[in-house]
């Protein structure tokens, strides 16, 4: 909810000329994060919707170490609100506004699903062999960020397909992308495809390897408009203090996100991630410390 309360709060800074209503599925609120969201709401003069999901729901479909049963909260959004909406902007919890969303406003969809980002060419690469369908290759996207025509995806009834592809019960077997591969395939590729600037995917996980912390310059840049923040640190972690995760911390400090600290680690492979940036940090006394936390946790 951190996370998805602080995105919400970027898209709503770089875009104050746009009405938004969001629509957040979740399995999990509290007291405080309603608190927090009704006083996002209040700040930024928008509707915020939460709907909690029971994840039972999903019990049959797979899951994997990098994908939990939440990113099946993607397919439901789609197929609930297709009832009451024609269009929908997707964003993961993890992705940060730093621009303007005017030019997706502008889009008239004709007989495509969705506009989408292609993903990265390595990943476009392995996905459209994997799946073998080598004309995807340059046309896989991310599902991090899709702008959905809900009016199509109703019509053409697509949840009972992406079920069975899910179960594996189709030629694809397996997908390892899980929902990711699922609308890939669905879409077969009708769809508009936009510049990356829309779904810039960067990882933390660089600043391991780059002593100057100003590389990641060459990934956000300013045309950047949506960042996504993949792998297993985020920008709301206590270890991820990096110019490069500063547009998170912008958006937080003007939202009543504010007022919760950085999140530290509590899983092993956040323990494992934690003690080498905080050796990266120069906090060598801090990293021994996690360091030591992780090989017990391990």
């Amino acid at each position: 909810m951190y996370g998805a309360g602080v995105s919400i709060s970027s898209v709503l800074i770089n875009n104050s000329d746009i009405n938004f209503v969001f629509h957040v599925f979740t399995d999990y609120v509290d007291d405080n994060y309603l608190k927090s969201f009704n006083e996002t709401a209040k700040q930024f003069n928008t509707s915020i919707i939460v709907y909690l999901i029971d994840p039972k729901y999903f019990a049959d479909l797979p899951t994997s170490q990098f994908w939990s049963y939440a990113t099946y909260f993607r397919v439901l959004s789609f197929e609930y609100l297709s009832e009451s909406i024609s269009t929908l902007l997707y964003l993961d919890a993890d992705v940060v506004c730093k621009g303007s969303l005017k030019p997706l406003t502008e889009i008239i969809f004709k007989d495509e699903f969705a506009a989408v980002i292609p993903d990265n060419d390595s990943t476009q690469a392995a996905c459209a062999k994997r799946l073998n369908i080598p004309e995807m290759n340059g046309r896989y996207f991310n599902a991090g960020v899709i702008y959905v025509n809900l009016k199509k995806w109703h019509e053409a009834n697509l949840t009972p397909y992406l079920l069975t592809l899910l179960r594996g019960e189709t030629k694809y077997g397996s997908l390892k992308y899980l929902d990711q591969d699922a609308l890939n395939i669905a879409f077969n590729m009708n769809n508009i495809y936009l510049a990356k600037d829309f779904d810039t995917i960067y990882t933390l996980k660089n600043e391991l390897h780059d002593r100057s912390h100003r590389k990641y310059q060459q990934t956000i840049t300013d045309k950047t408009v949506l960042i996504h923040y993949t792998g297993i640190t985020k920008p709301w972690h206590s270890w991820a203090g990096y110019p490069s995760a500063s547009y998170f911390n912008i958006a937080r400090e003007q939202s009543p996100w504010k007022k919760y600290p950085l999140k530290e680690a509590r899983t092993v492979a956040e323990m494992q991630k934690q003690y080498k940036h905080l050796f990266a940090h120069g906090e060598y006394i801090k990293g021994i410390t996690s360091l030591i936390k992780y090989k017990l946790k391990k």
